[in-house]
């Protein structure tokens, strides 16, 4: 399997860096790295020794390439991912998806047309420990999960000398608390209403909110911010209360290569630690596209249909704050 990566920046470093790691074993050759910074292509192609493009094109047109695994900014994906699932190739790209529910619509519909996989890159379902809190809500080893309460607490990251172009990558409702919507409906089931109230800070934008959405037989409620002041570690917890008991999870990342990580459970047995083996989440929704395209495992824990209903309850959060009310997503 031949495969090339849009971006070179962060993710797109990390996602080069995991098909680079299990190429060998996983029998895929990354093609080329593709960015408009021919600096930063040609810096990372050298890390993961691949070829390197600034034309989107060659790649596209290469038959010989099987696939792309897009990291551009979110709001930038729909052109790219339209044109390259027509050209047949299957798409890996990173979330948000998109930023309008249009532009998610318009790349879902074009992998059913052209038949090609589309998969997005919700990391946080493969996190060790929101895996086990999502096996323990399905099992019902604690009974029927109720209530989800997560959080995901950051810094602003931007700055005056370093502004954050909000129109391509989204609002901090939709880039950052994206991954706890996904992880509520993954264990809620389908969302049924939201209600929003936000902070907004100095970009104008909602840099901190709290959102409450509701579920047939449960409800979830999220803090998102990123308005924290200096020295507050990047801060992301987990807590799903079941009718026999909760589990409760929360990493802190104060520097370091290792974060500060607790997952227990409180049943009527009293409180015990959740021993949870740890793995890196990148590279294993990476391996799940590249086995999936291969035919060697099954896609749908990152359906790109779960990955729109978390963008719409980002929109419709950002909806409830801007209007004052509840929003019906029945409606």
């Amino acid at each position: 399997m031949r495969l090339a990566v849009f971006g070179a920046g962060g993710m797109g470093a990390t996602h080069a860096s995991a098909y680079a790691a299990f190429g060998k074993k996983e029998r895929v050759e990354i093609a080329g790295i593709v960015s408009r910074s021919a600096s930063k292509a040609r810096g990372l192609a050298k890390r993961v020794d691949a070829p390197w493009f600034t034309d989107p094109q060659k790649i596209l047109r290469d038959e010989s390439i099987d696939a792309i695994d897009v990291t551009t900014p979110s709001g930038l994906h729909r052109p790219l991912v339209v044109l390259a699932l027509a050209q047949g190739k299957h798409v890996f790209c990173e979330t948000p998806v998109a930023l309008t529910l249009r532009d998610a619509d318009a790349m879902i519909n074009a992998a059913r047309v052209n038949r090609r996989i589309l998969m997005v890159a919700q990391v946080m379902r493969f996190v060790a420990d929101y895996q086990r809190a999502h096996e323990e809500a399905a099992s019902g080893s604690l009974g029927k999960p109720r209530i989800v309460v997560a959080r995901r607490l950051a810094r602003p990251y931007w700055s005056a000398k370093r502004p954050r172009p909000f129109r391509v990558y989204g609002d901090p409702i939709v880039e950052l608390s994206i991954h706890d919507f996904d992880v509520a409906n993954w264990i809620l089931g389908r969302p049924r209403s939201v209600l929003a109230r936000g902070i907004s800070g100095s970009t104008g934008m909602t840099e901190h909110a709290m959102v409450a959405v509701e579920y047939r037989g449960g409800s979830a409620f999220i803090e998102g911010s990123a308005m924290m002041p200096p020295g507050f570690p990047f801060t992301t917890a987990l807590r799903v209360q079941c009718d026999a008991g909760v589990f409760d999870h929360v990493t802190e990342f104060r520097g370091g290569p290792i974060p500060k990580t607790r997952s227990v459970r409180y049943t009527k047995h009293g409180l015990e630690t959740v021993p949870v083996r740890g793995h890196d989440p990148y590279t294993e929704e990476c391996r799940l596209f590249v086995r999936t395209v291969r035919r060697k495992a099954d896609g749908k824990l990152l359906s790109p249909d779960a990955e729109r209903d978390a963008l719409r309850v980002a929109l419709a959060a950002r909806e409830s704050i801007r209007r004052g009310r509840e929003i019906d997503l029945a409606a």
